[in-house]
């Protein structure tokens, strides 16, 4: 039986956890985050509509053979990303594929337009995904640098990077639609209210630091650069290590490079940790730039989305509920209880 979690769930799912199968689908937070199994599971456990944490497990008597947990995207109560699944069973794509189908019909249920996962490109379950309807709009390299002996040393140049504010937020997104291709803007849409900056510090002890730079008074590699916001870098920090993503124009490249060698070197003096560097398949100009710092590839990721058929509520018109209690018959509208014309008396 498929159902909700509910607290009893919590000790028999630690119970198992030795015994379990688990994939975690959601990086970066799966990677420099401890795992969150139990304090999903609790934030499953509210009561609101719009909780942000949702469990589903697959149940047998008082045995919890497999579940699975989504969250919603940041800043989107109507998009969920799926980040664990898990089972105790040796054969288990059968339970994750009921799981994950019934994920996709309480999406529906609960207004949810899309589901988000991401999982390695050589991985076997790619095709469970595949055969539920997912599909997959684009790739993400991540490169790491797992070597902890590297000092901070003298600061670079920090040039024209400043920290990213509010008003930032239209201008990021124009930044967006202006590099990224249009199946993953699509996949995405992504609204003006994501790029806004978040708290300094996150729950779970997440740390976030975001920089933009002004394409006016940049040098740049072409004779034409486009006014607005040249490029945007963030440096995520977790108790396992520092992811950073970043987004430039092509002619920006020169001053995207120095902007990563200065959060790179705010990283380390902020805590030597692993370092993980994840670029779009359509970024991949500035991946020799990581492997001259010491970088390597670890994983190739596809990112899958289902689209999800939602039930929107339709409001009835007031001359629609007045023709409630009548019956149209060719020229004729009957009321209830109103007596049959003559016959010929058209």
């Amino acid at each position: 039986m498929i159902r909700n979690a509910h607290w009893g769930d919590i000790g028999r799912i630690l119970a198992t956890r030795r015994r379990q199968q688990i994939l975690r689908l959601n990086p970066p937070y799966t990677i420099i985050q401890p795992e969150a199994v139990v304090s999903d599971l609790v934030r499953a456990q509210s009561p609101l509509p719009r909780r942000r944490c949702h469990t589903l497990v697959y149940a047998e008597e008082r045995d919890i053979l497999a579940y699975v947990q989504v969250r919603c995207r940041w800043r989107r109560h109507d998009e969920w990303t799926i980040t664990t699944l898990a089972s105790i069973e040796r054969e288990s794509e059968p339970l994750w594929t009921r799981l994950l189908a019934e994920v996709v019909d309480e999406a529906s249920e609960y207004g949810i337009t899309r589901v988000f996962a991401k999982l390695p490109v050589d991985d076997e379950r790619l095709a469970l995904f595949h055969s539920l309807g997912f599909t997959t709009y684009s790739h993400e390299r991540i490169w790491g640098n797992l070597y902890l002996n590297a000092e901070a040393g003298e600061a670079p140049v920090r040039g024209p990077l400043r920290a990213l504010e509010r008003r930032d937020a239209f201008d990021l997104l124009q930044l967006y639609r202006a590099v990224t291709p249009r199946v993953v803007q699509q996949a995405e849409a992504l609204t003006a209210r994501q790029w806004l900056p978040g708290p300094r510090v996150m729950p779970g002890g997440l740390g976030a630091q975001a920089f933009v730079w002004e394409t006016a008074g940049v040098p740049h590699e072409t004779t034409f650069a486009a006014p607005g916001t040249g490029g945007w870098i963030r440096l995520l920090t977790g108790p396992r290590g520092h992811w950073i993503t970043l987004l430039f124009r092509p002619e920006q490249r020169s001053t995207a490079r120095n902007a990563l060698d200065y959060v790179l070197w705010l990283a380390r003096k902020n805590a030597l940790k692993p370092l993980y560097v994840a670029l779009r398949e359509y970024q991949t100009e500035i991946e020799p730039v990581l492997e001259d710092r010491g970088f390597h590839l670890l994983s190739e990721q596809a990112l899958l989305v289902k689209y999800t058929a939602v039930l929107a509520p339709q409001a009835v018109p007031a001359f629609a509920a007045l023709r409630a209690g009548r019956l149209v018959a060719g020229d004729w509208t009957l009321s209830q209880g109103q007596a049959e014309p003559p016959l010929g008396s058209a």
